[in-house]
């Protein structure tokens, strides 16, 4: 377990830092952004289950205002689990709906209409502890089928998309991360690449990472406050890149039928 750990650490950093290279030669647009997401999921005792989540961002305009200006982009999606054990599960979500109105980064992007996608999402995740269960290393692995609406071709373009996102939380005042009233600090960092005949020149898409703290309560519920630094690639070349800067506010029900119980066996799923 230890050499996939650094094995994964190795790679974690590569792929960050080639995100990162040329720099000098590209133009970037910052923004700030706020970002708010509500996700809720339910077990059952043959380690089947379901959730949904959704979405909500906003953003300035122009690199000027506030983060709160203008809609960016909403989302809802359903999951099915399956839960392989206290610290591995695999899950698809059939179809997920989106709206997006992103890229307000310059004075072309005005015209630019809002446009829909449905995506279809296959993931795997799975954790490591240290210190009692106080360190948490956790790996998710996620491939995305793409149907994104061009509105000024009255069409849809196909692609899919892989990220990889390494995350890793410390609780601060309990023995465990599934504790109750848990406090916690968080870092992560997740790669996104583009794939597909439609995509033309660059397959880097985006890069994110958070800093935060979270907190338990009810025994599987947790809210989150993260900082979000998002570095994302505009168009096919990938010179053009929006930097987009802000805040994150998460809710999410670990599981559902475990909320405000004295005695539980353990909340089975976090991601």
């Amino acid at each position: 377990m230890r050499k996939v750990f650094w094995v994964w650490i190795v790679l974690f950093f590569y792929f960050e830092g080639h995100a990162q290279a040329d720099s000098d030669r590209k133009i970037f647009y910052p923004s700030s952004v706020a970002w708010a997401k509500v996700e809720a999921n339910e077990i059952f005792d043959n380690k089947v289950g379901v959730g949904l989540d959704y979405v909500h961002r906003t953003k300035n305009i122009l690199g000027q205002g506030t983060m709160f200006d203008t809609h960016a982009r909403s989302s809802i999606r359903p999951w099915v689990h399956y839960q392989f054990g206290t610290n591995a599960r695999a899950s698809v979500s059939p179809i997920g709906y989106f709206i997006t109105n992103d890229h307000v980064a310059t004075e072309a992007d005005l015209n630019r209409p809002e446009y829909h996608e449905w995506r279809t999402t296959f993931q795997y995740f799975h954790h490591h502890k240290q210190l009692n269960g106080r360190l948490m290393h956790t790996w998710r692995y996620r491939y995305e089928l793409r149907w994104q609406e061009q509105p000024r071709f009255d069409n849809y373009r196909f692609f899919t998309r892989f990220r990889f996102r390494y995350r890793i939380r410390y609780v601060l005042n309990q023995e465990d991360f599934y504790e109750n009233n848990a406090l916690y600090g968080m870092i992560s960092n997740e790669i996104g690449l583009n794939i597909g005949r439609n995509v033309v020149m660059n397959t880097f898409n985006q890069n994110r990472l958070y800093v935060g703290l979270g907190y338990r309560f009810f025994n599987s519920a947790r809210v989150e406050l993260r900082y979000v630094d998002r570095l994302r690639t505009r168009g096919a070349t990938g010179f053009e890149m929006d930097l987009e800067k802000g805040f994150m506010v998460g809710l999410y029900i670990d599981q559902i039928s475990n909320l405000g119980r004295r005695k539980i066996e353990g909340v089975r799923f976090a991601d």
